[in-house]
C-alpha cells in the first residue's frame, strides 16, 4: 500500500482547503496532473471552540486522538494536526498511534534557523500566544520567542475567530495583521511566524519588509517531505 498523509482538518475548514491546496501546489510528481495521496477526517469546529472557551483540553485531546486512529485506520502514515492551536493535543495524538506525527511547531521553528534567524515573532490565537505549549516546542528547538502585547492579542484572536475563520478576509484586518508583525521585528524578531493555519488568508511568507513564515506551507512542506522518505507499507 503506498504511503500517505492524514490530516486532522476542519480547524477550520478555511484553513483545510488551505492545506489541501498548497498539498497540490507544492507537491513535485512525475507529471502535471500528479497529487499526493492525502486523507482528510474533518472535526467540527463548532464542537472544538465551545471546549477550547471552557479550556476542556482534555475532551478535545480525546476527540483529535480518535480522528488520528480514524486516519490510520484508512491507511495514513504521517499525520499532521491542521490546526496550530490543536497541537495543544499533540501528545495525545502521538500516544495513540505507531507512525510519525510532524509537529508544527518545530516546522516553524526549523524555518526560522533555515533563514539565519534567531527569534521569531509569534502571531496566533490567544491560546497559542498566551499558553506554554507553543513557545516551549519552539524554544526547545533553539528559537527565542517574542508575542504580542495584550491587546493585540485580542485583535488577533478576533480576526481569526470572529473573521478568518469564517471566511471573512479584511483589508483593514490585513493592515492590523501587519502592524503587529512590525511591532514584533521592532522589539527584535528576526522572523514573523503566521502561527495560525488561517492567517495566510491576509499576509503571504513572499515580499514585504520582514521575513515570514507561514505555518500552513511550512507544515505542508514537511509532510510531503516526510511521505517521500516513508516506506510504503
Amino acid at each position: 500500500m503506498a504511503s500517505r498523509i492524514g490530516l486532522i482538518g476542519g480547524l477550520s475548514w478555511e484553513a483545510t482547503a488551505s492545506y489541501y491546496r498548497y498539498f497540490n501546489e507544492l507537491h513535485v510528481g512525475p507529471s502535471p496532473w500528479s497529487q499526493p495521496p492525502v486523507l482528510i477526517d474533518s472535526i467540527d469546529m463548532g464542537t472544538i471552540v465551545e471546549l477550547q472557551r471552557v479550556q476542556d483540553w482534555t475532551q478535545t485531546g480525546l476527540i483529535m486522538a480518535d480522528a488520528a486512529r480514524r486516519l490510520v485506520a484508512g491507511g495514513a502514515n504521517v499525520l499532521g494536526i491542521g490546526a496550530n492551536t490543536m497541537h495543544r493535543n499533540f501528545a495525545e495524538v502521538v500516544a495513540v498511534v505507531e507512525c510519525q506525527v510532524i509537529d508544527i511547531r518545530v516546522c516553524v521553528a526549523r524555518e526560522v534557523i533555515a533563514l539565519g534567524g534567531k527569534s521569531v515573532g509569534v502571531m496566533g490565537t490567544a491560546y497559542v500566544i498566551e499558553q506554554e505549549f507553543y513557545a516551549s516546542a519552539i524554544e526547545e528547538c533553539g528559537v527565542e520567542v517574542l508575542r504580542p502585547d495584550a491587546h493585540q492579542t485580542s485583535d488577533l484572536q478576533r480576526i481569526i475567530y470572529d473573521e478568518l475563520t469564517q471566511g471573512v478576509v479584511s483589508s483593514t484586518s490585513r493592515e492590523r495583521l501587519l502592524e503587529i508583525a512590525s511591532s514584533l521585528v521592532a522589539r527584535g524578531a528576526d522572523v514573523v511566524g503566521l502561527c495560525c493555519t488561517e492567517l495566510g488568508l491576509l499576509v503571504d511568507e513572499s515580499g514585504g519588509e520582514f521575513a515570514v513564515i507561514d505555518s500552513t506551507k511550512a507544515h505542508v512542506r514537511s509532510l510531503l517531505d516526510a511521505l517521500e522518505k516513508t516506506p510504503m507499507k
